[in-house]
């Protein structure tokens, strides 16, 4: 281990030469290659497509994809292309990050960084060198945080227990115990006070992404494609037989326990449907079975919907899930109308409802198209984030 992060300082010493080599050889090369200028840079790591739809959602970006996302083939402005070998998928990214950066840094006025991951190596320092780099030529930082990227295990926990809930992070022990370490919480309380000392805009979800942040974030926005809205009434008149879709990206953290579990009681009670479950495949062949889905089964240990959820709910599915926004405010007010909100306990209960009363079904995907359409849809996020961005403040504080 410590030969790894004597590697580390070392290759995090070239990056930092190569970042200062590169910004000033492109700002002095400037008048030889003009490029038109850029509102914003988003990257680096792709998750859940937000890389890819916040660069459509605003005008004028320059999407970085360093960290691409096995189930998605999105086109980017730059891209690494992944190599056989890890080892020179690495290297690739350490050289490239930095000369990368220098360059953007005489093009783009403002940064948008997803996830907790950076042009550099991160882990270094939590993108302090980075961020302050960034910064020193007048430049703003928004960061988008999306889940276990900032979230703080033991802050959620502590959370959970004081209001006798169960989330996620209770199995971390079995599933991710390094998350429970010293080490892990020190890493999330720097992660949260660099974040906090660079960007001028932190989006985040409060509760569900529990964090050491001491300011107010903005909440988080979904971003979904307008034409990935599809209203399927036709579904719901006299179906030969009830379609039911889980798609877990982790099963235990998604429940799927207790979704098999539900599955095989009504199986036994001679209930007759079709159910789907789908792992390890690509996000074209979810969507295709959402299309013809009527109840999406989501996950059970989260205050917010998942992105299948979101999915769920723009291809006008019954959405069953775990999101709540009594629990998570940063939820628009009214968003439990859009889905059955379901304990870890009561899977089966409302499963065999929506199975009982095919009205109910109906309403629940209709509420829930209503909901993803106001508050996912490309169109409507778009324009609200990109208001938020257009008053950002010179000082975040």
């Amino acid at each position: 281990m410590q030969i790894v992060a004597r590697m580390k300082q070392i290759a995090f010493s070239i990056q930092k030469l190569l970042l200062w080599l590169a910004y000033y050889f492109f700002r002095a090369s400037k008048g030889l290659h003009v490029r038109d200028p850029i509102d914003w840079v988003i990257g680096v790591t792709e998750i859940a497509s937000f890389i890819k739809h916040i660069s459509t959602a605003l005008d004028n970006t320059y999407s970085v994809c360093l960290t691409k996302n096995p189930y998605y083939e999105f086109q980017y402005d730059f891209a690494i292309k992944p190599s056989v070998y890890p080892f020179m998928t690495n290297l690739k990214i350490v050289v490239a990050g930095p000369i990368l950066l220098g360059r953007l840094l005489n093009r783009a006025e403002n940064f948008l960084y997803i996830w907790s991951t950076g042009f550099l190596i991160d882990s270094i320092d939590q993108r302090e060198f980075e961020f302050n780099f960034i910064k020193s030529k007048k430049k703003h930082i928004v960061c988008y945080f999306v889940g276990n990227d900032i979230r703080a295990p033991r802050l959620l926990i502590k959370y959970a227990n004081a209001k006798q809930l169960e989330v996620a992070t209770h199995y971390d022990s079995v599933s991710a115990p390094h998350r429970l370490t010293d080490a892990y919480d020190y890493e999330k309380r720097r992660l949260a006070e660099v974040t906090q000392k660079y960007a001028s805009v932190i989006f985040n979800a409060a509760v569900d992404h529990m964090a050491y942040f001491t300011r107010k974030t903005t909440p988080f926005i979904y971003f979904y494609p307008d034409e990935n809205f599809v209203k399927n009434d036709a579904k719901f008149k006299n179906p030969p037989i009830i379609k039911i879709v889980h798609a877990p990206s982790s099963p235990v953290i998604k429940g799927t326990q207790l979704v098999r579990a539900a599955i095989a009681k009504l199986r036994v009670e001679g209930y007759d449907f079709e159910y789907i479950e789908l792992t390890a495949v690509s996000n074209a062949e979810v969507l295709d079975h959402l299309r013809t889905a009527h109840i999406v089964v989501n996950e059970f240990y989260a205050f917010v919907p998942g992105v299948l959820g979101i999915e769920a709910m723009a291809s006008h599915c019954a959405l069953i899930t775990s999101a709540d926004e009594t629990i998570e405010t940063d939820l628009p007010p009214g968003s439990n109308e859009a889905w059955l909100v379901t304990r870890p306990y009561q899977v089966y209960d409302h499963l065999k409802m929506l199975l009982d009363t095919p009205a109910q079904m109906k309403a629940y995907a209709d509420v829930g198209y209503q909901w993803a359409h106001q508050h996912a849809a490309i169109q409507n996020s778009g324009r609200k984030l990109a208001e938020i961005l257009k008053n950002i403040p010179d000082n975040p504080h």
